[in-house]
């Protein structure tokens, strides 16, 4: 036991989950982490069959470290949704009863399994790699905004160590050039949006707020990247 008990709740799982699917007598096809919620301290694994996709729950207090918390038969549903994301995979089952299952990096794997062993009619979501990253998945311009400027720091932060001394230079000469183009331009136009706002219909203030204070936050930063 004190052995288990040192072993990360990946591996605890992997071999429970082997060991309930023998003594049940069925084969178990692929299971894979579920994406319970941002709140959720739970652990959740989805477990696939032949007759259908288990959810067992992390139980530390049980001999079997395991706990069923729902069960699902193919035969429920006649169609399946599928997402994919960069990190995880929305599967949106379609049937006597819609239910919503969230996989974690291994979503291509459960989409075979589901093309191969049931008659369930599947619809892929076609998506964009950049709609896929984190921050731009929800389409929202706050979230979007706020990405785009990690985003901008990771790539400087990358280029700062592969790039050689002289171009960071200019880099930085750039940098400086951004954010104060970014100030003027932020300044006229919370005066008068239509002035720097040239090829966005929506002339508003709060689109000169993302479009200039990003310039702003992003070159004062790489300023002191290529320092």
């Amino acid at each position: 036991m004190s052995k288990e008990k040192k072993l990360p709740i990946r591996e605890i799982m992997k071999k429970n989950l082997r060991k309930e699917y023998f003594y049940l007598k069925k084969e178990l096809l692929f299971y894979c982490p579920l994406d319970s919620g941002k709140f959720s301290r739970d652990t959740y694994y989805a477990a696939f069959d032949k007759d259908g996709i288990s959810v067992y729950q992390y139980d530390k207090k049980s001999d079997s470290k395991l706990r069923l918390c729902e069960r699902h038969p193919w035969k429920s549903w006649k169609k399946v949704k599928i997402d994919h994301y960069l990190t995880k995979t929305h599967f949106v089952f379609q049937g006597e009863r819609n239910w919503i299952l969230s996989l974690f990096h291994q979503g291509k794997k459960a989409e075979k399994i589901i093309q191969t062993y049931t008659s369930l009619e599947t619809e892929i979501v076609s998506r964009p790699f950049l709609k896929k990253l984190p921050g731009y998945r929800s389409n929202t311009t706050l979230n979007m905004y706020i990405g785009t400027i990690c985003y901008t720091v990771l790539i400087a932060f990358l280029l700062k160590f592969i790039l050689p001394f002289q171009i960071q230079i200019a880099l930085y000469s750039l940098s400086l050039g951004c954010m104060l183009l970014g100030l003027l331009c932020f300044v006229i136009g919370l005066i008068e949006p239509t002035l720097v706002l040239f090829r966005t219909k929506e002339k508003t203030r709060a689109k000169v707020f993302y479009y200039y204070s990003y310039l702003i936050i992003t070159g004062f930063t790489c300023i002191f990247i290529f320092w």
